[in-house]
């Protein structure tokens, strides 16, 4: 009796100090919540944001802004953190935390075409891509010499892919993955994974919680196992 009185006035304490600060503003982009399709990826997120919220002994406020708009928001202060991204994707007067979200590219090839070896056997192709987001390993292989068919999200560019607008399409393997789980992805299609990396969360300069912060929150879900579970929603 005496632990759990203990356990539930410790509890209280740290809702009163989270009260006391600003909530952390975890910035989101809803590009994809243009459909009801995307909603793991959108759950993931929250998810971090109320885990590194709770880690920072602070409430979550969710900010949610189209792709265009997140740096700016990032660097005028009015939001604190946008994590799964990278300084090659979202440039901008930004602080970055260590890498720890794991993505992997992919070109998924539409069933009636030769699947590829390799990337740079489709100079001149079209590719299904997103509007705003871009693509470093497909412009390192293929400089200019490819066509961008763009949709405002993930979910629509796979639509229109499915629908037959283009044979090439570039998204996340966790993308694929869930439509292999949904038995949607089309019978015969071919995936070459074309970019792996770890991803960081950018850190607005204006924000009162620093990087170091960041990543002391970052270290104990790690360390804990609640973000090795995190990362298996995506």
């Amino acid at each position: 009796m005496k632990r759990a009185a203990c356990m539930a006035a410790l509890l209280l304490i740290v809702a009163a100090q989270a009260a006391e600060k600003a909530p952390l503003r975890y910035v989101q982009k809803v590009d994809g919540m243009l459909s009801a399709t995307p909603q793991m990826p959108i759950q993931f997120q929250n998810e971090l944001g109320e885990a590194l919220a709770r880690q920072l002994g602070r409430k979550v406020e969710y900010i949610q802004l189209p792709r265009t708009r997140v740096m700016g928001a990032l660097e005028s202060g009015e939001g604190d953190i946008q994590c799964s991204t990278l300084p090659e994707w979202l440039p901008g007067d930004v602080d970055w935390t260590r890498a720890f979200i794991p993505v992997s590219e992919v070109v998924a090839s539409s069933p009636r075409v030769k699947a590829p070896a390799t990337l740079a056997e489709l100079r001149g192709q079209r590719f299904g891509t997103v509007l705003g987001f871009r693509y470093p390993e497909v412009e390192r292989v293929l400089g200019q010499d490819y066509t961008r068919d763009d949709a405002p999200s993930t979910a629509l560019s796979i639509r229109k892919w499915k629908a037959g607008r283009f044979d090439y399409l570039i998204t996340p393997r966790a993308m694929i993955e869930r439509e292999i789980a949904l038995g949607t992805l089309p019978r015969g299609t071919h995936i070459m994974t074309i970019y792996e990396v770890k991803t960081k969360c950018a850190v607005s300069r204006k924000s009162a919680i620093s990087v170091a912060e960041f990543n002391s929150a970052i270290e104990a879900l790690e360390k804990s196992g609640e973000l090795a579970k995190l990362l298996k929603q995506r």
